[in-house]
């Protein structure tokens, strides 16, 4: 390979819109986005240990709350990527010898997508390949002529590398995570800890950038709103910045990409990536609960609306202690046959409220502060019965909510199926609930995300069956993502509406099948 050239006589036209220009403030090497002013390491005291800590700080403003992590969402084509590439080509050509990195989950998607974008930006700065830079087609890797590099990377999981151990002695100086939404937290928190490579003589704080459109995944949760909607009050050096369509500066490309958008049938859809909309929910005829709409079953807290604490509760749970615990709270109305759902209680491992005593009492203790005194019924999956080994006889699951939530006030009284309904039979009755089966209506409080996401996500098997596929969490164990907070509904469904599973099931099983006389009718296998 030839030796690569410094560029001369570069005019590079760059003109972001108002937004692109606050991301790219934000991702500015040594520089306060509030003020603008230079960064200082100040010393913050010490710690456990006895050893100073230093703090990025504004020598203008004192502001201490730099940009680490940004995150760019919002619409489709507001040119956060576009942005983003920018980025990471100015920054290898304004210092020598860093390495930045560009990523996706998945390294052949990534070539055919930002990494094509990347190169359209050296093109049209300017730079020429094999005088100015040079790719490596091989390892994927952008060389300049100073030595500084853009290295494309996959964030794929693997079984036999869940804390991603292959970036242990990664090095680089910042980094810009394409559709992040589709990354694991642990990967991202993993590659943000390898920003260390000549930090303190570029950036004085490591940057990483990520950019996503709308998605119900830890990037919501984290950088945009919380469980129950509110925005995220978001940690010291995080930064969210909300895209939409009309932030792209090209009028020509947003008349175009607008009509195209704006013609997507399905609604949720069209909110998403047209304006951005964080809470929308799809359906997905796909999916095992085919018959779920988000526009017609969703209701915007439908718990200030309907929620009466003179009535019984209904508390469906699953007492799975990974990812989570599950409890979905419900009221119905028989005589207007509408099924009310509210917001879900979850059991994290993060706040140790996986396990059934800490779970129950939790939820006691929030059922008495919302004055609910019309009596709590404990139902949900049968197999709660079971005795664990570390249990005495008489003692599980169900017994230990029960006495945990035993006082003059809630009243609890355990009402449990006598065995698992056919999986089968219960998903198509369920379906045939969410189409209005005999009249009954199903009303969800927008704030179930876990719900939704397993009305929405979770698919279904060839024989019918609901897909239990297993996925690995950040500690590494394998747990199945979806189908929690669904099984509770199942249950509860069939329990309190057994009128109409009785019915249902009648009606399914009366199919009388005629043939021709003259057909062959084969029995089962007999094995």
């Amino acid at each position: 390979m030839a030796k690569l050239e410094r560029p001369r006589g570069l005019k590079i036209t760059f003109k972001p819109s108002a937004r692109q220009y606050e991301l790219w403030t934000a991702l500015q090497p040594n520089h306060c986005d509030k003020c603008g002013g230079k960064l200082v390491m100040k010393p913050n005291g010490f710690d456990k240990l006895g050893h100073r800590i230093y703090q990025a700080t504004c020598e203008q403003c004192g502001n201490t709350d730099i940009p680490e992590q940004v995150l760019g969402g919002g619409s489709a084509g507001g040119g956060k990527s576009y942005i983003g590439c920018c980025w990471l080509v100015c920054s290898c050509m304004q210092f020598e010898g860093i390495r930045m990195v560009v990523a996706r989950k998945v390294r052949k998607t990534l070539l055919e997508t930002t990494w094509v974008t990347l190169k359209d930006v050296l093109r049209t700065w300017g730079l020429k390949q094999d005088i100015h830079y040079h790719i490596n087609n091989v390892t994927y890797v952008i060389t300049f002529w100073n030595g500084s590099e853009i290295i494309a990377m996959d964030l794929t999981p693997s079984p036999q590398d869940p804390d991603f151990n292959s970036l242990g002695s990664l090095e680089i100086t910042g980094g810009f995570i394409d559709e992040v939404s589709e990354v694991s937290e642990k990967a991202v928190e993993v590659l943000t800890s390898r920003i260390r490579y000549k930090i303190a003589e570029t950036f004085v704080v490591g940057k990483l950038f990520m950019s996503t459109n709308p998605c119900l995944t830890w990037v919501r949760s984290t950088f945009v709103m919380t469980d129950d909607g509110d925005p995220v009050e978001l940690q010291t050096g995080y930064r969210y910045i909300p895209f939409s369509l009309f932030d792209n500066p090209n009028e020509q490309f947003r008349a175009i990409y607008y009509n195209k958008l704006s013609k997507l049938r399905n609604k949720a859809d069209r909110d998403r990536l047209l304006y951005g909309n964080w809470l929308f929910t799809t359906s997905n005829k796909m999916a095992a609960y085919w018959n779920f709409d988000g526009d017609k079953h969703l209701i915007h807290n439908l718990r200030e609306q309907a929620y009466d604490p003179l009535k019984p509760l209904i508390l469906s749970f699953d007492f799975n202690v990974n990812p989570y615990m599950s409890c979905l709270p419900m009221q119905i109305d028989f005589d207007e046959k509408i099924v009310y759902v509210f917001p879900e209680y979850v059991g994290y491992p993060k706040d140790k409220r996986n396990n059934t005593p800490a779970f129950t009492r939790w939820i006691a203790s929030q059922l008495v502060t919302d004055g609910q005194i019309g009596g709590v019924l404990l139902t949900g999956d049968p197999a709660g019965l079971s005795r664990s080994t570390q249990t005495e006889e008489g003692v599980n699951n169900f017994t230990i909510a029960n006495k945990n939530m035993t006082n003059a006030v809630l009243k609890p009284k355990i009402q449990l199926l006598s065995k698992q309904p056919a999986v089968v039979t219960r998903l198509e009755f369920i379906n045939e609930l969410l189409h209005n089966f005999q009249g009954w209506k199903i009303y969800i409080d927008a704030r179930c995300h876990r719900l939704i996401e397993d009305f929405v996500y979770q698919k279904k098997n060839p024989d019918g069956t609901k897909e239990k596929k297993k996925i690995l969490n950040d500690a590494g164990e394998r747990v199945e993502r979806w189908g929690h907070f669904s099984d509770c509904f199942d249950y509860a469904m069939i329990y309190y509406l057994s009128q109409a599973y009785s019915k249902y099931k009648t009606a399914s099983t009366e199919i009388v099948t005629t043939i021709d006389s003259n057909d062959t009718v084969y029995g089962d296998f007999d094995y």
